[in-house]
C-alpha cells in the first residue's frame, strides 16, 4: 500500500513513540521482580522492529498485516515461553 510523505512521517513518529513507551515499560516492570511479566518487553521489541522494517519497505504497518521473518517468529515464540512457561502450541485452556 503506497502512502504519501505525510503518512510516512506519522508512521515514523508512531514507531518512535512506541519505542519510548517500551522503554518506560522496561523501567517500570524491572522493579516488580517478575521476569515473566518483564518478558513482554521482548514481544514489544519484535513488534516495533517489524513495524520499522515494514515502514522502510514502504508499507503501512498500521493498516496491513505484518510479515514476520523466521527470526521474528523464533523470538516471539521464545518470549511467549518466558512469559507463560509454555510454547504457544502447548498453551491450551485448563478445566477450570
Amino acid at each position: 500500500m503506497a502512502f504519501d510523505a505525510g503518512r510516512f512521517k506519522d508512521l515514523d513518529a508512531m514507531v518512535r513513540r512506541m519505542g519510548a513507551i517500551v522503554s518506560v515499560f522496561e523501567v517500570r516492570s524491572s522493579t516488580l521482580g517478575n521476569k515473566s511479566f518483564s518478558a513482554f518487553r521482548e514481544l514489544m521489541d519484535v513488534y516495533i522492529e517489524m513495524c520499522a522494517r515494514e515502514l522502510k519497505q514502504g508499507k503501512d504497518f498500521a493498516e496491513a498485516p505484518l510479515n514476520p521473518t523466521s527470526d521474528d517468529v523464533e523470538r516471539v515464540n521464545a518470549a511467549f515461553e518466558r512469559i507463560f512457561g509454555k510454547r504457544p502450541d502447548q498453551f491450551t485452556p485448563t478445566g477450570t
